[in-house]
């Protein structure tokens, strides 16, 4: 029950964020705006600022970034095996491997800030930093491969090297190995980094459609299984082999129990995926983040 209360504010701040479009308080077309200011700016400024400061050691890190790397390859190698068992098209495989590989680090970061306070955020940093340039370019292989998407090196290469997400990782890891941020770009980018965690909560909860949420089909189902419930449970099994810290664990948890990246629809519609599914998937998902992160926690609390 503790740990449904402390996620309580998340869910709340996505329920404001959905109400605020909904009754029209914030314009629907002004919501593409504050995404982009918190893709673009505000989530760059808090990975700066976590991973500035993390001890990013490979005695540190080195076992946890092996593990979320693990869990992304076996978590999508499990996605495209379904092909082998059930007649799905190549649009909705893209899809559904997405759903089950992306994540939304909006949510990642709030989730940690209330459970785990600077210990989280640093971890969730570096999870972003390690594995934001890795789901990328798995998704555009996949879909090229299974859409025809035409995705060309020079083209993963550019999609990757020019994510605001992955130019706030690694300048974040240049700052750290330089000895850190001065204390006035400390504060400045703690001060941005706390308004991006709300701007995104509220971004996320714009985005949801209650419509949406009426199309339950049975890839819906296959997909919901795979996330918030197979990916998860394999991150969590995956950080006992390792022995990984309690912290590590629940970090990861906070990876892989939330819903997958929303770019991934504007991805899906721009290479032959199945963007339909794709929308249809995020709304469940965000839901059932809230019981699922809950869920897992208990299992390392």
């Amino acid at each position: 029950m503790d740990l449904a209360l402390t996620i309580l504010p998340i869910a709340l701040a996505i329920a404001l964020g959905w109400a605020a479009r909904a009754s029209g308080l914030v314009r629907e077309q002004h919501w593409p705006g504050v995404e982009e200011l918190s893709f673009k700016l505000l989530i760059p400024a808090i990975l700066i600022h976590s991973i500035a400061g993390a001890d990013l050691s490979l005695s540190r890190i080195g076992a946890f970034a092996v593990a979320l790397v693990m869990t992304v390859a076996v978590g999508g190698a499990i996605a495209l095996s379904l092909r082998l068992v059930l007649a799905i098209p190549n649009a909705s495989l893209s899809t559904l491997y997405q759903t089950a590989i992306r994540f939304n680090g909006f949510i990642s970061l709030a989730a940690a800030a209330l459970l785990m306070g600077n210990t989280g955020l640093s971890l969730i940093a570096v999870a972003m930093a390690v594995l934001i340039p890795v789901v990328n370019v798995l998704n555009i292989i996949v879909l090229a491969v299974l859409c025809g998407g035409g995705a060309s090196p020079v083209r993963i290469v550019k999609t990757v090297v020019t994510n605001p997400l992955v130019i706030g990782g690694f300048i974040g890891i240049a700052v750290n190995q330089a000895g850190g941020l001065p204390h006035w770009a400390d504060e400045t980018l703690e001060i941005v980094g706390r308004a991006a965690l709300a701007v995104g909560l509220l971004a996320v909860g714009a985005g949801i459609q209650l419509k949406r949420l009426m199309d339950f089909s049975f890839l819906v189902v296959l997909g919901l299984i795979l996330r918030p419930l197979v990916v998860p449970a394999l991150y969590v099994g995956i950080a006992w082999l390792l022995d990984l810290s309690s912290e590590e664990t629940l970090a990861g948890i906070l990876i892989f129990a939330v819903p997958a990246a929303s770019n991934g629809y504007i991805v899906a519609k721009a290479m032959g995926g199945d963007a339909p599914l794709y929308a249809d998937l995020l709304a469940w998902q965000t839901l059932l983040c809230l019981i699922a992160i809950p869920a897992y926690s208990v299992l390392v609390t």
